[in-house]
């Protein structure tokens, strides 16, 4: 029996718009291997990415900062709930992040990236955004 295949266009491949989950499945595949993630910047797809490492492996340190203020405290009292927090779970005023980094990889989140790219990075560290990987 042969296959018959529908005429007029050939087959393409649609590439959906990354969702925090989409992202983070991403994120990991190319940089679980560092022990550590920067984030710079809290949104949706760094909460994303906070719940998928931290789900995905025990080891990996969170290190995070926000120039907001209480959008940092108010993702710190959710995370130091949640079991060995005070191993894995880290946040840090946003200055020196960049100048002075913990990897030469750092998360940021889409609305500080601008900002990010105008401060002095004497590491050259690499700046990630979730939406765009």
């Amino acid at each position: 029996m042969t296959e018959v295949k529908p005429r007029g266009r050939a087959a393409t491949k649609v590439k959906l718009k990354h969702n925090p989950k989409t992202s983070a499945e991403d994120y990991w595949k190319q940089y679980k291997n560092r022990g550590v993630v920067c984030i710079y910047g809290v949104d949706d797809f760094t909460k994303g990415l906070i719940d998928y490492v931290w789900n995905k492996c025990s080891t990996t340190e969170i290190v995070v900062t926000d120039p907001n203020e209480s959008a940092l405290d108010n993702l710190n009292k959710v995370m130091i709930e949640r079991r060995f927090s005070e191993d894995r779970w880290v946040t840090f005023s946003p200055d020196g992040f960049i100048s002075e980094p913990f990897t030469d990889v750092i998360v940021v989140a889409n609305k500080y990236i601008n900002l990010v790219k105008t401060m002095h990075n004497p590491e050259k560290v690499k700046f990630v955004e979730l939406e765009k990987l």
